[in-house]
């Protein structure tokens, strides 16, 4: 008798077990959860890596159901087309998306809104009236805050050049062209070089970087306009020995870009706030489904590192935001 009694009551602790599995099971698939599906534009550097950590917060804390997810390269649009259809037939409520080409993801987007999908862009623009908001980076102020600092480093005289990434993302070249703009009205004195754009690739930025060192013995500064470029261009002026001789405005203050400020490659390194961004995305995305009014542009902010205020409490709450 004792024996069937611990027999009976193993047979019910496993029963309690399986139906907490079950419950948990069905917990975790949670139909009912909002879903937002993230479409960052690259997994390549830091900043991404902190877009994606700052979303997946947000995602905890607000209890969303949160995926994100990127191409192989900032080039590969047909591949970030797929993921915008993938995520449509997953039953994403909200598509966040950092588009990799203004005009490119214009179908795919419409495709989504038009089976119920409530669109957000991040970082980058598309040209379309669907995105409830764009969270982002004042990007043209950002190129005017880099323009300053590079005036101001040369003394307003000088040729100079900027590096950009993607040529056909409006962020992107809202960087440059604020810079430019900035340096033409302020700093007369000051010659631009080129504006070259590098396709997000490491490789051709070292090339372009080098050949216009060699083309202009005399050049006197860089603005290079992401975490990419700047790699580049430090990465260049430290093999050919000339940190201190030409100046550099950097972009994304990540752990290598810092490390080429504090070595004094890099003079000074324009940064977004990543984790905001990917943070600010998601809480978008949730008021949206509560059918609160969003602005059209929802500023994650920017800042000016420098060696100077690089340990600062403001400047480490941006670049380490869980410390």
């Amino acid at each position: 008798m004792k024996k069937m009694t611990i027999t009976i009551a193993l047979l019910m602790a496993v029963q309690v077990l399986f139906a907490a599995g079950t419950a948990e099971q069905k917990s975790a698939a949670a139909p009912d959860q909002l879903y937002v599906a993230m479409i960052m534009k690259s997994y390549s550097g830091d900043f991404w890596k902190t877009v994606e950590l700052g979303a997946k917060t947000a995602g905890t804390d607000l209890g969303v159901r949160v995926t994100v997810e990127a191409p192989d390269t900032e080039t590969n649009i047909e591949q970030q087309i797929k993921m915008v259809e993938t995520a449509v037939i997953k039953g994403a409520n909200i598509l966040a998306i950092s588009v990799l080409d203004t005009k490119g993801l214009v179908p795919a987007i419409e495709q989504a809104a038009a089976k119920g999908v409530k669109i957000i862009t991040f970082n980058s623009m598309i040209d379309s009236p669907l995105p409830l908001t764009h969270v982002a980076t004042d990007n043209w102020a950002a190129g005017v805050l880099a323009g300053k600092a590079l005036g101001e480093l040369l003394g307003g005289k000088g040729k100079y050049a900027v590096l950009g990434a993607v040529e056909g993302v409006k962020n992107n070249r809202d960087r440059s062209d604020g810079a430019v703009d900035y340096i033409k009205k302020n700093f007369p004195g000051m010659q631009l070089v080129t504006i070259q754009y590098t396709d997000n690739d490491l490789n051709k930025g070292l090339a372009i970087t080098s050949d216009l060192i060699t083309a202009n013995p005399d050049i006197a500064g860089f603005f290079s306009n992401n975490e990419t470029t700047t790699i580049s261009v430090a990465t260049v002026l430290e093999e050919k020995k000339l940190i201190g001789k030409i100046k550099h405005v950097g972009f994304d203050a990540t752990n290598q870009t810092v490390g080429f400020l504090t070595s004094k490659v890099t003079n000074a390194i324009v940064t977004q706030v990543p984790f905001n961004m990917g943070y600010m995305t998601v809480q978008r995305a949730v008021e949206a489904t509560k059918g609160e009014s969003l602005d059209k542009i929802t500023d994650t902010g920017v800042a000016l590192v420098t060696l100077e205020n690089l340990n600062s409490e403001k400047v480490q709450k941006i670049i380490n935001p869980l410390k």
